[in-house]
């Protein structure tokens, strides 16, 4: 069961990243899947979630990367505002990830992780990103 269904209205245009964001999103997805059909979380489910929430920080990493490199090759004027977005979305993702290999579950990290941090910011920053980006191509964005 998805918890966010990738749409036509979650595309901003630009495949590269809206490949990168799909990815994301099932990443983030899979944090959701409950591994064990028990209402305690058992301690091979802690270190299952630890291990897809580093999947999630590790493919953050390298989109985040990829976001920044666009930025600054395009001189992006909201770049370092976006780029202190990414360090702090990743500073959050490692808290998870830690208190997860702890054993330490903070429900619904999932939920926090989906509704809080990937759709917001794909539908806002992103989206004002890829805007900018377009309508600063060298063939005038048209």
């Amino acid at each position: 069961m998805a918890y966010y269904e990738w749409t036509g209205a979650s595309e901003l245009g630009h495949a590269e990243i809206d490949q990168q964001h799909k990815r994301l999103l099932l990443l983030g997805n899979a944090v959701l899947e409950p591994p064990f059909n028990s209402a305690e979380l058992e301690p091979r489910a802690a270190q299952l979630q630890a291990l897809q929430l580093q999947a999630v920080i590790d493919f953050a990493q390298e989109h985040f990367a990829f976001e920044e490199g666009l930025m600054r090759s395009a001189g992006y004027p909201g770049a370092d505002q976006h780029a202190k977005y990414h360090s702090s979305l990743l500073t959050e993702l490692r808290t998870h990830c830690f208190k997860a290999q702890r054993g330490l579950h903070t429900n619904p990290v999932g939920r926090f992780f989906l509704w809080n941090w990937i759709v917001p910011h794909i539908d806002s920053a992103d989206r004002d990103l890829v805007v900018w980006l377009k309508s600063h191509e060298p063939d005038g964005g048209g």
